[in-house]
């Protein structure tokens, strides 16, 4: 065998293991998908508690609750708010009344709030949505 035919083999060779390598990269079985890898779900944020929420932000000291009572007296009871709440204000639910007379007390002034006392009206807490609903959600017992 001369030299060139020993390079044309040789060539025809490489070329040849290329080419089954090729169509075994093509051909072949694919390889099977493993999971996805795991990511641990955020934590839910805590449920907050209305009824701590209702003595720390100062409510029960004005107000009657559920679960407590008020040392200050001429103070709208909230111990049974889910039995007046929604009759107070026309096309307004029991929720909707509480929460808006936390977020915005001047709204609507309480029948029978004397007027007379510390204050005249209820501050403003500042207490964010998720906070007026754990508080009222405390207030109606649901």
């Amino acid at each position: 065998m001369t030299g060139a035919a020993r390079a044309g083999l040789a060539a025809a060779g490489a070329a040849a293991a290329i080419a089954a390598t090729v169509f075994g990269w093509s051909n072949g079985p694919a390889p099977e998908a493993g999971p996805p890898p795991t990511v641990a779900p955020e934590p839910a944020p805590p449920a907050l508690d209305g009824a701590a929420l209702f003595r720390s932000k100062g409510c029960a000291i004005c107000h009657d609750g559920p679960d407590s009572t008020s040392p200050m007296d001429g103070f709208p009871d909230l111990s049974a708010a889910s039995v007046w709440a929604g009759t107070r204000r026309d096309r307004v639910d029991a929720a909707a009344y509480l929460a808006e007379s936390i977020a915005e007390p001047w709204a609507f002034r309480a029948p029978g709030f004397s007027a007379m006392g510390p204050t005249t009206q209820m501050p403003g807490l500042d207490l964010t949505e998720e906070e007026i609903d754990a508080v009222v959600t405390f207030l109606l017992g649901t």
